[in-house]
């Protein structure tokens, strides 16, 4: 332990002071893509017919089972999903055959956005779990929902890729193409003892420690660290809320310390 507190010494004019103390800290994997309607499809008739009336428009909005159009037979067909019809194909007098298109049903009230996930965070990703779904041009979230993760990756740089879709439930303000990011949870450690990584410092065997004061003397305290999310890290041994620890504000004094360490430790 004498390189640490020798290098204290030479250094404690330029130390400076943390207090370790509580806080929640909390990671994220994060994704990004655009909102698209989880139901855009194109009804087609399942028998042959001709068409005497209609029952929609463009524009109308229509739910499932719905009456669609009647034929001269007396026949009607009948809506697949909901959601508003944005084109209609038939037309009265329209003799349709199987096959045939009827019309396209998008919902715009139910919107989902597909991201990419590599192999190494598919992991953590199952159906059902929740995130937040950030909207880039409105500023705000909106809760989402993993409603379906592919079994089939394709391949980028050597790293598999799975897609995964999140279902969001439209606000009025909300339109399908807006581009979004997506949070989910990873790790979170709340009311936990920490510290700023800055006054943190790593030995040459890349241990985490810190400088505690003990009368007029500066003396390494070890440490064992936990969660970080990029500003402070938990410390889950070593510390206790409320304790002060010092350290080289200036990275490349840290270096300099270390380094006047290191040769009179050769010389010696």
């Amino acid at each position: 332990m004498w390189f640490f507190a020798s290098t204290a010494k030479v250094a404690q004019q330029s130390l400076s002071e943390e207090t370790a103390q509580r806080r929640d800290i909390v990671t994220y994997y994060s994704f990004e893509g655009n909102l698209i309607p989880q139901t855009d499809e194109i009804q087609t008739a399942k028998e042959g017919l001709k068409v005497k009336e209609l029952y929609v428009a463009e524009g109308d909005t229509i739910r499932e089972g719905d009456p669609l159009l009647r034929g001269t037979d007396g026949t009607r067909l009948y809506a697949a999903h909901t959601g508003t019809v944005e084109t209609l194909f038939a037309e009265v007098d329209d003799t349709l055959q199987p096959g045939s298109q009827l019309c396209r049903i998008v919902d715009y009230d139910r919107l989902e956005v597909s991201v990419s996930v590599d192999e190494y965070d598919i992991g953590s990703l199952a159906e059902g779990k929740e995130g937040t779904v950030y909207l880039n041009a409105l500023g705000q979230s909106v809760p989402g929902t993993v409603t379906h993760i592919s079994r089939e990756a394709t391949s980028e740089g050597g790293v598999s890729f799975y897609e995964v879709k999140f279902g969001v439930d439209a606000l009025p303000q909300v339109r399908s193409g807006m581009s979004v990011e997506v949070q989910v949870l990873n790790q979170q450690a709340l009311g936990a003892v920490s510290l700023p990584l800055t006054a943190i410092s790593y030995d040459e065997y890349n241990k985490p420690y810190v400088l505690v004061k003990s009368g007029e003397e500066y003396a390494v305290q070890a440490i064992t660290l936990g969660v970080s999310d990029g500003q402070n890290v938990e410390i889950l041994s070593g510390l206790s809320d409320g304790d002060k620890v010092y350290y080289l504000s200036n990275d490349f004094a840290r270096f300099f310390a270390m380094q006047q360490e290191m040769m009179g430790g050769m010389a010696r």
